[in-house]
Formats: C-alpha cells, sequence, structure tokens
C-alpha cells in the first residue's frame, strides 16, 4: 500500500536545533522519528482504505506506549441502507456530495423531524456490517491499549454494542476503566454541553471534538501514552486529533480511512425517502402518540 503522509509538525533534531522539512515517504518519516525532541511530537497523517495498515504502524511502535484508536461508522462497521447511515446523516445535514464532489441539495421536505430520534429508532432496527471482511481479525490482532471512539451519543450506546459484538468486536478486555464500569459525565466545549460516556472500551462523545475529549479519557483514567495511531472516515476528526495530540505532546499517527464512498446518489435519495414514508406510516399506525411527537417536533433525543 501506498501511503501518502502529510504532516502537521516541524521536527526538531535534538543535537543542533535545526528545523527539518520532512519528505512524503517512509524513510523520512522514519528519519524524522528518530530526530524528533519532547517538544516537537511526531504528526503525520496517511489516506489508506486497508486498516491493516494502522495495525502494522502500531505493530512498529512501542507496544505498552502506544493507544490505538478506532472510529465505528464507515471504519469498522458501515450501514447496509442508505437510510440511516453515516452518509444520510450528512444529507440531512446539507453537507453530502454525489460521485462528482457536488452538493446534493435536500428540500426541506425531505428533512425528517427530530433527526436524532429518528437516527436512534434506525440504530435498533437496522444492522451493520463490517467495512472490509478481515476487520475484524485486523482488530483482534491489535495489542496494544484500544480505544473505540464515536460520534455517537450514548443514548444509541444499546443497539452500538450490539452491533459491534454481532461483528465480533468485544472491548472489555481492552478497556481503560474495570469491566462494566467507565465514566458518564457532561461535557461542555465550544458552547455546547453534551452527554458522554465511557464503558467496556467505547467512547461515545454525541459529535464534540475527539481530540480533546480523547484527552480528557486519559486524564481522567490516569493513563499516559508516547503515541496514538488514530483511524477515523472524516477528515475533520483527524485534524482535530492531530491538533490535540500536538498540544498534549503526544506523537500521532493518523490514517484516513476512505473505503467506503461517501458520494450519495438520486437512487439513495429516493430510497431514504421511501423508508421515511415507511416509518412514518409505522408510527401512525402503531405508536400515534410517539408519531404525534414527533410530528409536532417533541423531539427526546
Amino acid at each position: 500500500m501506498q501511503f501518502r503522509p502529510t504532516f502537521h509538525g516541524a521536527i526538531i533534531a535534538l543535537s543542533t536545533g535545526l528545523l527539518l522539512t520532512a519528505c512524503a515517504s517512509d524513510t523520512a518519516t522514519s528519519r524524522a522519528h528518530l530526530l524528533k525532541s519532547e517538544s516537537a511530537p511526531l504528526s503525520v497523517v496517511y489516506q489508506t482504505k486497508e486498516l491493516q495498515d494502522a495495525a502494522d504502524k502500531a505493530k512498529s511502535l512501542d507496544k505498552d506506549s502506544t493507544l490505538v484508536v478506532f472510529d465505528i461508522d464507515d471504519t469498522l462497521l458501515t450501514a447496509t441502507e442508505f437510510f440511516g447511515s453515516d452518509k444520510w446523516y450528512d444529507w440531512q445535514r446539507g453537507r453530502a456530495l454525489n460521485q462528482a464532489g457536488d452538493l446534493v441539495n435536500i428540500a426541506t421536505s425531505d428533512k425528517v423531524n427530530c433527526l436524532f430520534d429518528v437516527l436512534g429508532m434506525v440504530f435498533e432496527i437496522a444492522v451493520n456490517r463490517p467495512t472490509q471482511p478481515n476487520m475484524a481479525d485486523i482488530v483482534a490482532g491489535v495489542n496494544n491499549d484500544v480505544v473505540i471512539l464515536t460520534a455517537r451519543s450514548g443514548a444509541y450506546r444499546a443497539a452500538t454494542m450490539r452491533e459491534l459484538a454481532r461483528n465480533q468486536l468485544n472491548f472489555a478486555d481492552n478497556s481503560l476503566a474495570p469491566t462494566d464500569m467507565g465514566y458518564h459525565y457532561d461535557y461542555t466545549l465550544g458552547g455546547r454541553t453534551a452527554q458522554v460516556s465511557y464503558v467496556n472500551g467505547v467512547f461515545m462523545v454525541q459529535g464534540l471534538n475527539k481530540g480533546v475529549l480523547l484527552l480528557d479519557l486519559l486524564k481522567r483514567s490516569g493513563k499516559q501514552y508516547k503515541s496514538v495511531v488514530f483511524v477515523d472516515d472524516k477528515k475533520h476528526n483527524i485534524d482535530n486529533m492531530a491538533n490535540a495530540l500536538k498540544s498534549a505532546n503526544i506523537n500521532y499517527y493518523g490514517f484516513h480511512y476512505t473505503r467506503i464512498s461517501k458520494a450519495v446518489s438520486e437512487h439513495e435519495v429516493a430510497q431514504a425517502k421511501a423508508a421515511n414514508i415507511g416509518l412514518n406510516a409505522l408510527l401512525d399506525a402503531h405508536f400515534v402518540d410517539r408519531s404525534t411527537h414527533l410530528s409536532q417536533r417533541q423531539c427526546d433525543y
């Protein structure tokens, strides 16, 4: 696999203090790693379609001082249907792109009421599949401490843990806290307060900055690492993690995972419209009170 690294910070030579410009090659990365000082942690990002690349990087580093962090949606698992998927969420928020890279407009009438309530229903109903056939084997082969770091809300924990287990993923033994124990707390960032939770290795941060929240988790758990390997399908998460770890003087190896297409097609939009009509019909016929709440935008999530 040919990587395409980009550096977020400079590497300072211990002996001369000379500022080095890093080359976009694994050879240059290795040389820079040897020359880095405590005041300038290594920060490099790769784009990849193979989870094994991140696992191999972790294997090349010291096991006890390296933390491996995986996202869930479109990184370890992906939806089997467009409705309720990660890119459906982007479409609902008006930021989805088509195959040509153009913005896919969404009509007001196509936006669901109480987006996060609907998303919760879909998580309960739907199943996920691995992003690649050997996903579970690759993850099981990682011997480092592991954190699963997802933007999902803790309100979706039961459905999330069900699908992780169904896809042969269990992180309780790798947890930074005792099994079935963890952290549930409110965190305020950028004027927004969210309920976040960390239990059995899965950290659910409700859309907050993943880099900032990972550092908070490490502080709460009393864990310290020299390096972090992070895999995520969203570039802004990769960048946020880079900025946070740089401030904490932690070496960073980010893997922007692009195996799952983010392009939204007209067929998928049509499928989502039909699915929403079907869901509303079900609620209208059998769950009248909840249907009324949603139609009146009385959101519970």
